[in-house]
């Protein structure tokens, strides 16, 4: 059944009523009139009849289309050895020359560069790591079935389980990529629109929409989650995969769609405080889930220690996760705590203190309250 939330608006009324009796005088106060609720129905599904959060939904295809190309290189198959291109790497990145596969993607007017924050000039670095990238792939490949990678050689880290292409200090490419769009896109995105959207005009709509219905939406979108989440798990994508891996040990899903759903209704019904309160859930939950996440990867990275290859792409994924904090205003880890977890990975993977890694473990379970046994 839907659920309804009421708000109970309070007029204040102070009347003093000064009576003359006989050679007296008294005072009566008149107790307030009850206050007429404001009903509105959240639903059980995002499926708000103006919604639309396409502009989300298509620059997570265009990471997808990006990653997938970078990934064609994880293989040690003799036979097929692809060779990345900075040149197309850097068009998935800026949308030029149709690179996509899908056209409509291609004509959007999108760009990952732009929605990009260029917090420490991230986009600067996206581009370097692009062209680091082109040269390490083709070393590797001069050599396709062993692991060309080393401390201060970029290469190629193949293991039975995977095989990565890794930089000169040991971070893998892809998640360079993949989690640092995920933060300086996505997340940082969201967070902002999430921290500012009382500033933004729900008064009038434009094309369908007010302004803060069409900002939540964007935020929704860049979560990546079907609209019945999370009763349906199909088509997850990206920071919604993340979420369901550690739903069972943080029961972040409801929490977070909750809110969602919560919000978008507060802010086409007027309800400020409703929106307000909805808009901290999510943010605190999806920060949450970073931090749970990291935990997971740092707990694998220490199960493969000698597994070079699932090791640096687990310590990547962690590091990824930990720099996309820094993008949330409203953030529960402190920036002193960012960098002391920062620190524990060092600047070169292939120098890694594995003390440090249930350092790291036990910060982040600090921090966020997080009983790291659980987590998977």
């Amino acid at each position: 059944m839907p659920r309804t939330m009421k708000k109970h608006i309070y007029t204040l009324s102070i009347a003093t009523l000064a009576l003359t009796i006989l050679n007296g005088c008294k005072k009566d106060t008149i107790t307030p009139a009850a206050p007429d609720p404001i009903d509105y129905t959240v639903p059980i599904t995002y499926n708000f009849q103006n919604a639309d959060f396409t502009s989300s939904t298509q620059q997570i295809d265009m990471l997808g289309e990006l990653i997938t190309y970078i990934r064609s290189t994880h293989t040690s198959t003799a036979a097929i050895q692809p060779t990345l291109s900075a040149q197309k790497l850097k068009d998935f990145y800026t949308n030029v020359n149709n690179v996509f596969s899908s056209g409509t993607l291609n004509t959007s007017g999108l760009q990952l560069f732009e929605k990009t924050n260029n917090k420490a000039l991230f986009r600067e670095a996206i581009n370097a790591n692009f062209e680091d990238a082109q040269i390490a792939s083709v070393f590797a490949s001069v050599n396709p079935t062993v692991s060309t990678a080393a401390n201060g050689q970029s290469g190629k880290l193949i293991s039975p389980a995977r095989a990565v292409l890794v930089d000169a200090k040991g971070f893998e490419y892809k998640e360079f990529v993949e989690k640092g769009l995920m933060g300086a896109i996505f997340y940082s995105q969201a967070c902002s629109l999430l921290s500012s959207i009382a500033s933004f005009d729900n008064s009038q709509q434009v094309n369908g929409r007010t302004a803060q219905e069409k900002a939540w939406d964007e935020v929704f979108g860049y979560f990546g989650v079907p609209v019945a989440f999370p009763t349906n798990t199909v088509g997850l994508k990206y920071w919604g995969v993340y979420a369901n891996s550690v739903n069972v040990a943080i029961e972040c899903n409801a929490t977070i769609m909750n809110a969602f759903l919560k919000g978008r209704a507060a802010i086409s019904n007027k309800d400020e405080s409703g929106r307000q309160a909805a808009a901290l859930v999510v943010l605190n939950t999806w920060e949450k889930i970073a931090g749970a996440k990291c935990i997971s990867y740092i707990k694998n990275a220490k199960n493969n220690l000698s597994d070079k290859a699932t090791l640096h792409h687990n310590l990547s994924e962690a590091y990824g996760f930990i720099t996309a904090f820094q993008y949330n205003s409203a953030k529960t880890i402190s920036d002193a705590d960012i960098n002391i977890l920062l620190n524990y990975f060092g600047n070169n993977l292939f120098n890694l203190n594995v003390a440090n890694l249930d350092l790291a473990i036990n910060k982040m379970a600090t921090v966020f309250n997080i009983n790291a046994a659980l987590i998977p």
